[in-house]
């Protein structure tokens, strides 16, 4: 016959630190850490992830941003009449619109009959981002009508 305590039904076996209070004498806490470091590992992870992210949206919208104003600014300075001046406030107007630039350079270089715009996008986070669009100069060339 036994003699001491009896176990009861549900109860743990001895030593698992369940019947402990607070966990002492817990063979579990080691387990434990590494539970932690894993868990700082993933949010170290997910965070660095999320930053990535991040950065690699405002590019893409700087990038975007300086497209439009490239080819805008190319429309007016290939146009009949259009000035230099009227392209950069054009392309800077557009690029601008975007809250996340902060800066934009324009450069208009004419070379014969075409006509290259470079519109370089600075944004919040530090990047730039160049954009350049090319095309001939616009002009009006009456038809001549041959007589009947």
């Amino acid at each position: 016959m036994r003699t001491g305590p009896q176990p009861t039904a549900g109860a743990a076996p001895a030593g698992t630190g369940r019947d402990n209070p607070a966990g002492a004498g817990h063979d579990g806490d080691a387990a434990d850490a590494g539970q932690v470091v894993a868990l700082a590992a993933i949010v170290g992870a997910v965070l660095t992830l999320l930053a990535l992210l991040l950065t690699l949206g405002v590019r893409w919208l700087a990038a975007e941003a300086a497209t439009a104003g490239s080819q805008r600014a190319l429309e007016i300075a290939q146009a009949p009449g259009g000035t230099d001046s009227a392209a950069q406030a054009a392309a800077i107007g557009l690029t601008t619109s975007i809250s996340l630039i902060i800066d934009v350079d324009v450069t208009i270089v004419r070379a014969g009959d075409l006509v290259t715009v470079t519109v370089t996008a600075h944004d919040r986070l530090g990047g730039t981002v160049s954009r350049s669009s090319t095309g001939p100069l616009i002009r009006f060339v009456p038809q001549t009508r041959a007589g009947p």
